[in-house]
């Protein structure tokens, strides 16, 4: 097209509108042009008009089109409280208001607002595109009939319909942040977990922190606090019994390390496990809410520009690329090793070998 563009003095754009007949080029302009086309030897291929036309029509449709955004647990109040949502949330709406899509929020609380009722006002109201929230709670599934949306889902929680999802990257989060405290010369690390059962990021996480731990003596190796033990009586034994110097966990745990009256960091260093949570400054996990949700729509884009819906036959997981963060409970340079101290061989989880 540059060649035809170049030879009739016209811009790329003219050429392509003059080869599609379109009215917004003069005809006596369009038989001009098309007539160097076809001395140039210009020959249209048929696949790539029909998949350029696809295009431009579902561009056009996508600026008067709406995204639902389906809350399945949680109310407005609910939502405004729990910090991972609202940030996937603002994910979604920065990343469709981006590609001229409205979003609209779905209550299932809602008085009479059920799956099937909100699947009765999307196909009423022409709205193609949906993104699942995830649940609050854990795992959970939404008994809704999928066909003829683009859709996708936010994290692990919602096991079925199994629709293409964007998550964070649990494993590198963890990874990362064991192999930090190494390097920052942490010997004894503790995990509490506050995770429900049976979550892919509950599982995550933990194949990590026990694989560290593998790699330990076994005089050395700190087990996991598990969820049902966090309580200052259970949280003061283990402290006890295992001597961490460092200990990730939630936000809720270090409320109730601090509640014991445990200087953070000063008695015990700490790093949370979700920094959308407070203490929003202290080190710890990224998990980047607002990019899974920016690439939850991106999921739902993509079946429009292919015109797919449905349930796919083989969901992709799209992973983001969610990191550690430094921050005041943790020391910025390595503690200072006493002479004495023996050396040992350092185990980094990414960096084996260093």
């Amino acid at each position: 097209m540059r060649d035809i563009a170049r030879k009739a003095g016209v811009s790329v754009s003219a050429v392509s509108l003059a080869l599609r007949n379109q009215p917004r080029v003069s005809e006596a302009e369009r038989s001009r042009i098309q007539g160097i086309a076809r001395r140039l030897g210009y020959r249209r291929d048929p696949e790539v008009a029909r998949l350029m036309e696809h295009l431009r029509t579902a561009r056009s449709a996508r600026r008067t089109s709406g995204l639902a955004v389906i809350i399945p647990e949680l109310d407005r109040e609910g939502l405004a409280g729990y910090f991972p949502l609202t940030e996937i949330v603002k994910g979604i709406r920065a990343q469709a208001d981006e590609a001229g899509f409205g979003t609209e929020l779905f209550f299932l609380t809602d008085p009479g607002m059920t799956p099937a009722r909100v699947r009765s006002i999307l196909v009423a109201r022409g709205i193609k595109g949906v993104i699942i929230a995830p649940y609050a709670s854990g795992v959970g599934t939404l008994d809704m009939d999928m066909t003829g949306f683009c859709a996708a889902t936010a994290g692990y929680s919602i096991v079925s319909p199994q629709l293409h999802r964007a998550c964070p990257n649990y494993l590198q989060m963890m990874d990362e942040l064991i192999d930090h405290l190494q390097r920052l010369h942490f010997h004894r690390i503790g995990f509490i977990m506050t995770y429900s059962r049976g979550g892919i990021g509950h599982k995550l996480f933990t194949s990590s922190y026990l694989y560290y731990q593998s790699l330990l003596p076994a005089r050395e190796r700190i087990p996991i606090l598990p969820r049902e033990a966090v309580n200052e009586r259970s949280i003061a034994q283990w402290l006890k019994q295992h001597r961490p110097e460092v200990v990730i966990g939630s936000g809720r745990v270090f409320a109730l390390l601090q509640g014991m009256g445990l200087a953070i960091p000063g008695d015990l260093f700490y790093a949370n496990l979700d920094l959308s949570e407070p203490p929003r400054q202290a080190a710890g996990m990224d998990h980047r809410y607002q990019l899974v949700g920016s690439e939850a729509v991106n999921l739902v884009l993509t079946q429009f520009t292919l015109n797919l819906t449905g349930v796919p036959a083989t969901p992709k997981i799209v992973l983001v690329d969610s990191h550690r963060r430094d921050g005041f409970t943790l020391p910025k340079e390595p503690l200072d090793v006493a002479p004495s101290t023996p050396p040992r061989l350092k185990r980094f989880v990414r960096a084996e070998g260093n």
